[in-house]
């Protein structure tokens, strides 16, 4: 609170710091005495080391400190030359006493202050090399006899007696975990909006320190202090006169700026600066200040408005650490999104950084991707951008849901790799589902051939044109289809049997697409309608080739192990369909070629027809190769 008081003291609202001052003196006080027992101790046991030594570990904890080395100081200390005794740690105990007076002044009176801080000057504690403290220098630092003189034991009891007066003085008060004073009621009513907003989301901070918050009336306004966490120029200042409240916020990370005022979205907050200042009193030296301003319609609005931003300061808390981190799986934008997206939904990040953060996820994809996995990748690398960030909002829900429900971490990290592993099974089922929107175009068009060539003797002239015109639009679907899983194909390094297979299915659809370019012409042509219906044998059997390449697909997905073989078996009976359905189509060409023969048809009802059902065989064609190159790639890749 010290390097908080730095920044606040900047903004002009230092005295909104006194009660967490005050509290954080009183803690320095416990603190002090306890370091002045514990040399005191250290000292008695060197002199007496057959003398079982002090146990002050109760001491230690009700001061609030958890350092355990403390507790293995005394049975440490040895007594040297003279009047000199070798402290484990001495001198950073030294240290640590200096800074606890200063602790002890800091929420006091200028005047008090300076009286108290001009005698602690007088008793500076000296630098000591090697752990080394003379016998006597403890002595006088502990007296508490005035008529030896003053020491910093009288000290450290006058600032005690000072900060009692000053608490009972500000009549501090905690409500609903904020420190006030002087409140009225509406300015009670207000802090009770805002802290009821921190206090619904303050849990997912789990262990981290930070939220503390502070609240004062002065001059007619209510001001409300947060410290958010532990960096020095990170603080929130609101304050609120009437139905207005202007926020004033520091941080000195411009991106976790920017984010922090996307948050407000749903309230007409103007934000009026935003600007790089510089300060010689802070560890970071720059900060970045903005003053956002919001007018409330009425009371009610104000506490709905105070409650959400009370809501949003936990997602600040290491903010920029989590984004560092999932910058290794995608994008910065993408990043700051996903940290959107778990604001939003009220999980927040800092549940995944407790169980690892991106260990967690690095072990995750090693246990998912395996052999696919290469030094330096992403994970939008192996799965789309859109999978990725899809799992990692997954993890980010399954961290803070599984440590609220107090989950093991182990339980948390393995149902992650679990939900992994499913998002790259979806991803090797990518293709497979355009492969399919492909196959679903090929089969609705043969679908519509068979149509076209049934009803062709009822149709007026021209009515196979917007059939026509159909079949190409479809096919140019198909086109944009195939293009998108070639670049799957490509990004992911799938086998080159796949792209073998649905280039043949695309082979399939423009033989169709040309089939119904030529029914087309037929009309145009003025030939027959019973000659046309003579190749409605060869459509039917590219009708089914269509539905069994379906099929297809659906049993190639679903074989990943070779203990599937229900699914295998199926993929190999579709095979053979599409063999016999190609010998069928052969056979059915053949036939129709001896019959268009027979009947002497004119020469361009020859040129016509013969181009049809070449069509409409080869459409046979392609998919039975398509099939056979993904067998390839089921036996060679997959069950291999």
């Amino acid at each position: 609170m010290i390097a908080k008081r730095a920044i606040v003291s900047e903004l002009g609202e230092e005295h909104i710091l006194l009660p967490e001052l005050i509290a954080q003196a009183l803690c320095a006080n416990d603190q002090v005495k306890y370091y002045f027992a514990l040399l005191q101790s250290a000292l008695a046991g060197a002199q007496a080391p057959h003398v079982p030594p002090l146990d002050l570990r109760a001491e230690r904890l009700a001061s609030h400190l958890t350092d355990v080395w403390l507790d293995d100081v005394i049975a440490g200390t040895r007594k040297e030359r003279g009047d000199s005794y070798r402290v484990p740690h001495g001198a950073e105990i030294l240290q640590r006493i200096a800074a606890a007076v200063r602790t002890m002044l800091a929420c006091l009176p200028e005047a008090e202050r300076h009286a108290l801080g001009a005698r602690v000057e007088k008793l500076r504690l000296p630098d000591v090399e090697e752990d080394l403290i003379a016998g006597g220098l403890v002595s006088a630092m502990t007296s508490g006899s005035r008529a030896k003189g003053d020491s910093l034991h009288l000290v450290v009891m006058d600032a005690h007696k000072a900060i009692n007066r000053l608490q009972a003085e500000t009549a501090v008060e905690t409500l609903a975990g904020a420190r006030v004073h002087r409140l009225t009621q509406a300015g009670r009513a207000q802090v009770e909006a805002f802290m009821g907003g921190l206090n619904r989301t303050a849990p997912l901070k789990f262990d981290h320190p930070g939220l503390s918050t502070t609240a004062a009336e002065h001059n007619g306004r209510l001001v409300i202090q947060n410290d958010i966490g532990t960096t020095d120029a990170h603080v929130l200042v609101l304050r609120i006169e009437g139905l207005a409240a202007t926020l004033t916020y520091t941080d000195i990370h411009a991106a976790r700026l920017k984010f922090f005022k996307s948050l407000f979205a749903g309230f007409a907050v103007d934000w009026q600066t935003t600007q790089a200042r510089r300060s010689d009193t802070l560890a970071s030296e720059q900060y970045m200040l903005a003053t956002g301003r919001y007018v409330a319609p009425d009371e009610a609005d104000l506490a709905r408005y105070l409650a959400h931003l009370g809501s949003r300061i936990v997602y600040l808390i290491d903010w920029n650490k989590m984004r560092k981190r999932l910058r290794l799986f995608v994008s910065k934008e993408q990043a700051v999104a996903v940290l959107r997206w778990a604001a939003d939904n009220d999980y927040g990040h800092r549940a995944l950084l407790e169980i690892g953060g991106e260990k967690a996820l690095a072990e995750a994809i090693e246990f998912a991707a395996a052999s696919r996995l290469r030094y330096g990748q992403r994970l939008d690398d192996l799965v789309s951008e859109k999978r990725a960030v899809a799992f990692l909002q997954d993890a980010i829900k399954a961290a803070s849901l599984g440590l609220r429900q107090r989950r093991s971490r182990r339980a948390i990290n393995d149902e992650i790799k679990a939900r992994l592993r499913t998002t790259f099974e979806s991803e090797r089922l990518g293709f497979f589902s355009i492969a399919a929107r492909h196959a679903a175009i090929a089969y609705d068009l043969a679908l519509a051939t068979v149509e076209a060539i049934v009803r062709r003797g009822g149709e007026a002239t021209g009515g196979m044109r917007s059939y026509a015109q159909r079949a190409a639009q479809w096919e140019s679907r198909a086109d944009g289809l195939l293009n998108e899983a070639r670049d799957d194909i490509k990004r992911f390094e799938r086998p080159q049997a796949l792209l073998a297979f649905i280039e043949r299915c695309d082979d399939c659809v423009d033989q169709l697409e040309e089939a119904a370019a030529l029914i087309e012409l037929a009309e145009v042509a003025q030939i027959a309608p019973d000659r046309v219906g003579e190749v409605r044998e060869l459509a039917e059997l590219a009708l089914a080739s269509t539905q069994e390449i379906v099929k297809s697909i659906e049993c190639a997905a679903s074989v990943s192990r070779a203990d599937i073989r229900d699914d295998l078996d199926e993929f190999m009976g579709t095979l053979e369909r599409l063999v016999l359905i190609e010998h069928q189509a052969d056979d059915a060409l053949r036939a129709f070629r001896r019959r268009l023969i027979g009947g002497n048809p004119e020469q361009r009802q020859l040129i016509v027809l013969h181009e049809l059902s070449k069509a409409l065989e080869a459409a046979t064609d392609a998919p039975m190769a398509a099939a056979q190159a993904l067998r390839v790639y089921l036996m060679e890749e997959v069950i291999a």
